[in-house]
């Protein structure tokens, strides 16, 4: 195949490889019924919420809702969404051509990690049913992300990693994680169709590349092969 100019230019510079978890999957697919099991909680506890947020559906704003009342609410909320996780992990599907995109990552010396907004239990049981956990080295889950939130930036992600900004390309489903990416100016590759269309993946400012599927980026990683000072 023949991997477009910018894209290849990408991977001639990535060493390192960091997944964000919307890429690969979910493990709250019924992210509403989540929410409204917090959003209960909570009101049987006497807590009065404003009409924003109690008209919520976002499962995350209701746990951090429920940790800004108190320690103690925000870890029964915590084990309500977690336990969500770990029922999903042991079925939810992965996002066609993950596989074949860690396995093309480790033939080609490139270090892969993820991050995502679950719990690092539910990760590693879902990439462990699937096969693929030994393909993958850290996850930075749900505790990492709360202390460390990247809504503007990916920067405290790869610092926690330990890779260069120019070293890492960062694989997103949403505009909002390829921008985060380059504000920390590593390279954004954002997937098509898995949350929003390329017309919405594309843009924003830095060095980024959208692509249509994560097999088509497996294909590129192969074909481009080692970053060039690693051969």
């Amino acid at each position: 195949m023949r991997v477009r100019p910018h894209l290849a230019e990408i991977l001639d510079r990535t060493h390192h490889v960091v997944m964000t978890f919307s890429v690969l999957g979910n493990l709250l697919p019924a992210p509403g019924a989540v929410a409204r099991r917090i959003r209960e909680m909570l009101l049987d506890s006497g807590h009065r919420m404003s009409i924003l947020v109690g008209a919520s559906d976002n499962p995350f704003d209701m746990l951090a809702e429920a940790y800004r009342v108190s320690e103690g609410l925000g870890r029964r909320a915590e084990q309500i969404v977690h336990d969500a996780e770990l029922e999903a992990a042991d079925w939810a599907p992965v996002t066609a051509g993950a596989g074949e995109l860690l396995q093309a990552c480790r033939a080609t010396g490139r270090t892969v990690a993820v991050y995502a907004p679950h719990s690092e239990s539910a990760v590693g049981r879902h990439l462990h049913r699937l096969g693929l956990r030994g393909l993958v080295g850290p996850a930075l889950g749900r505790g990492f992300a709360m202390r460390n939130p990247a809504v503007r930036t990916m920067a405290p992600v790869l610092e926690a990693l330990g890779v260069a900004a120019g070293d890492t390309a960062v694989v997103c489903a949403t505009f909002a994680a390829m921008s985060a990416t380059q504000r920390a100016r590593a390279h954004a590759v954002g997937v098509e169709r898995i949350r929003e269309p390329r017309k919405v993946l594309h843009g924003g400012e830095g060095r980024n590349a959208v692509v249509r599927s994560l097999t088509a980026l497996a294909e590129a990683v192969e074909e481009c092969g080692p970053p060039p000072d690693a051969r």
